[in-house]
């Protein structure tokens, strides 16, 4: 959405050479340094061999948005921008089933081993979201169309927000039907996951943003928001290495509390526990399943952010987060 404002107050070099250090960046830093480290101490608490592994983690999606970027500022230089008002909710709505078409056909018709091509993690979602939402992200940013979600009226509001939590209802059920479960429900899941993302992602993405825009953009924006919003592209970038030392941490609660744990050998990380009365690997039981997610989730939360907003006032990074 900023890129064409960032583009023309900056300029070509300038822009180019601004997102090589920020996202390129941001992905080295991950994938040589932060990542590799993750994956050690991960390796050494675990058992595994301890080797150095090149991984790009959650930063694939950075590499591909540098990507995009790098597409958009060569043909920004002799394509002719597009002048166009944004179409109203509903036809973006239909434009969303479109999409979702084209994400079955992906999703039905590329062999597996195409899938993580160039590695994209899904060309099923590169083809049916990250490419037409970036490209619509470029044209709503040159013709401000933020402006008219800002200014969406009350009716079309509550349509996409019901729409919203129709589609939460339906994945509830889906999931529910057999991990509650819930008698005489029976939906297609395969169907489903080849058909919702973007169908989905078109009324949710309007949804927030214009829930963000009337309930937490104050002017001037808090202290806590406005650290926040700056701190959320380090946060995304080191938020792996944060929760899996507090996984650890369960983990070692666990153990000191009697609890068997075993490391599988076929599937890497993956940890169970010892069934007393058979001795074979079984799952935790749910209650420390839960209390693992509870614990994991909200001490990630409370030393990510901090982290974060001190890592991108370092020298160097400072230039990258």
């Amino acid at each position: 959405y900023f890129c064409p404002k960032s583009m023309g107050r900056k300029g070509f070099r300038r822009f180019v050479e601004d997102k090589l250090v920020r996202l390129g960046g941001g992905f080295l830093l991950y994938s040589l340094l932060l990542g590799p480290i993750m994956n050690l101490y991960c390796f050494a608490y675990s058992g595994y061999p301890i080797t150095y592994r090149f991984y790009t983690g959650p930063t694939w999606f950075i590499l591909w948005l540098l990507n995009f970027t790098m597409i958009y500022a060569v043909i920004a230089q002799f394509a002719a921008p597009v002048k166009m008002n944004m179409p109203h909710p509903v036809i973006l709505l239909l434009f969303g089933a479109f999409l979702s078409a084209a994400f079955y056909g992906v999703a039905v018709g590329v062999p597996p081993e195409w899938m993580s091509f160039g590695n994209m993690v899904q060309w099923r979602y590169g083809i049916g979201l990250y490419i037409p939402f970036f490209t619509a992200g470029i044209v709503a940013g040159r013709n401000d169309w933020m402006k008219s979600v800002e200014e969406m009226e009350t009716w079309c509001v509550w349509m996409l927000r019901t729409i919203v939590v129709g589609f939460w209802l339906l994945i509830f059920l889906e999931f529910g039907q057999y991990q509650i479960p819930i008698p005489g429900i029976n939906i297609d899941g395969d169907a489903l996951g080849n058909l919702l993302p973007p169908i989905y992602a078109v009324p949710m993405t309007l949804a927030l943003i214009q829930l963000f825009h009337q309930y937490f953009n104050g002017t001037p924006p808090s202290k806590i928001a406005k650290s926040a919003g700056a701190a959320a592209y380090t946060v995304y970038i080191i938020h792996p290495l944060i929760y899996n030392v507090w996984i650890i941490a369960f983990i070692a609660i666990l153990k000191a509390a009697g609890v068997s744990i075993w490391w599988s050998q076929e599937q890497m990380f993956l940890y169970l526990t010892i069934d007393p009365a058979t001795g074979a690997p079984s799952l935790l039981p749910g209650s420390y399943i839960w209390a693992g997610f509870l614990w994991t989730f909200f001490l990630t939360q409370l030393t990510v952010w901090p982290l974060a907003h001190f890592m991108r006032q370092l020298p160097v990074l400072n230039k990258i987060l």
